[in-house]
């Protein structure tokens, strides 16, 4: 696995390192990885878009700027029972402000993750200039759903967008810590969560509103505290030592306060200050 590992990373630099484009270090793709065990940890660093997930990676023409994220997934889908963790990060880039995270590759191929316990996408910074969102064209419309599907053992789930309540539909998950952002769209993740019956070995949640730009976004955008409240009341806050960073800024003090009388946990509330773009 290891030479396979470090055959895939002389593939993606030799495709990108080439007279007419220069392997660039911010930019450009890259594979590292780290040996744990038997298992490995992975990390792929650059752009998520994928154009056609019917194409194999091998048969890309030359200079296709999506290769190494293609390929990497292609290298998955080829090579994945040793897999136990697997990070994406990139370079602050994206198209008309959004980063898209395209996972088709994976999700329709016919590979499981068996011993995957850890799958990470990078978050969005209050400072990025693109909104990182899981997805094709901005919309997830059940894509994390059908990446956890093939995750049988995962225990930490982060990522930049809501799950659909296709998500809370699935079997019985594993999931102990669980940080999501809302993206675009919080798909009433808060409310489903609530009522779901599937993620009964969680333990922590890190969960963070949409991030309010321009300050022009409407309170029916962000979750109500009737929806928190529920949530509160739920089986699943029923774990005493139960730990909720709670990362947004539409609830008051007072409405935090009654949230904490209704079920006694670990509470954070992390006051989320976005910058905000000055428009004359």
């Amino acid at each position: 696995m290891t030479e396979k590992l470090i055959e895939l990373q002389s593939k993606i630099y030799n495709y990108h390192n080439s007279p007419e484009y220069e392997y660039n270090l911010e930019y450009s793709p890259k594979v590292s990885f780290s040996k744990i065990g038997e298992f490995y940890e992975v990390l792929f660093y650059g752009e998520g878009y994928d154009d056609d997930f019917t194409i194999h990676s091998s048969k890309f023409e030359p200079e296709e700027f999506n290769y190494g994220f293609c390929a990497f997934q292609d290298f998955l889908i080829e090579n994945n029972n040793q897999i136990i963790s697997l990070i994406f990060a990139g370079p602050d880039a994206g198209a008309n402000g959004t980063r898209n995270w395209n996972f088709n590759r994976l999700i329709n191929s016919d590979i499981v993750f068996e011993n995957l316990e850890s799958f990470k996408v990078p978050l969005t910074e209050v400072g990025d200039h693109n909104q990182s969102v899981i997805g094709e064209y901005d919309e997830e419309n059940g894509m994390i759903a059908k990446l956890a599907a093939k995750m049988p053992k995962l225990k930490s789930l982060e990522l930049p967008s809501a799950p659909n309540e296709d998500f809370f539909n699935l079997p019985k998950l594993n999931i102990n810590h669980l940080s999501i952002q809302a993206g675009y769209d919080h798909q009433n993740f808060i409310e489903n969560l609530s009522k779901s019956k599937n993620l009964v070995m969680l333990k922590s949640l890190d969960y963070t509103e949409p991030f309010d730009h321009f300050g022009d976004m409407d309170d029916d955008e962000f979750t109500s505290f009737e929806h928190f409240s529920k949530l509160f009341e739920s089986d699943l806050f029923s774990y005493q030592h139960f730990h909720f960073k709670l990362r947004e800024n539409r609830l008051t003090k007072e409405q935090l306060e009654k949230l904490q009388k209704i079920r006694n946990i670990q509470l954070l509330h992390i006051k989320t200050e976005t910058g905000k773009y000055i428009r004359i």
